[in-house]
């Protein structure tokens, strides 16, 4: 599956990209987010020499077709980013926001794009997953079609709420 390099946005002055080699600067700010670590895997104070690895094994992954970045910009600034995870059998999102990017419809929009092009490419259900009481995340994903799915263990061990979404929702 051939994954795209764009991604359409509903939204005046905002496109979902696929992420680049200097786009380093954005995992290291959004690591430096207060919210943005205990909500999600992202490692807290990343350093420019982190920020850039992490980027560069995001991008092995696109190159070998087992997942992909994508950055969300707003008048040319990037504001957030939305990943696709292809390394097992069901495919999941994930996102992070700078509060530039929040409250914007953004990450609703760019999880629901990313979203709709798994399944209009022939996955049968799209996943996410949610640290408990992050009630801010689990509402971008109601928006965006998915819904409550249980519980499970998050990659560090948490207990996470499970999100589905599956091509008959819209």
């Amino acid at each position: 599956m051939e994954l795209p390099d764009e991604l359409a946005l509903p939204v005046p002055d905002a496109r979902l990209r696929a992420m680049r080699e200097d786009d380093w600067r954005l995992e290291q700010t959004l690591s430096r987010v207060p919210d943005v670590p205990p909500w999600t895997y992202y490692p807290a104070d990343l350093t420019s020499e982190d920020a850039r690895d992490r980027v560069a094994r995001s991008l092995a992954l696109r190159s070998q077709r087992r997942g992909a970045r994508f950055v969300v910009e707003r008048e040319g600034a990037a504001v957030g980013m939305v990943g696709l995870e292809l390394r097992t059998d069901v495919p999941s999102v994930y996102y992070a926001f700078l509060p530039a990017g929040r409250r914007l419809g953004l990450a609703t929009e760019a999880v629901r794009a990313v979203a709709r092009w798994v399944l209009d490419h022939g996955a049968h259900e799209v996943r996410a997953s949610t640290r408990l009481e992050n009630v801010a995340s689990e509402r971008v994903l109601e928006r965006a079609a998915f819904r409550r799915d249980g519980t499970g263990a998050g990659q560090d061990g948490t207990v996470v709420t499970l999100w589905v979404r599956e091509p008959t929702v819209e």
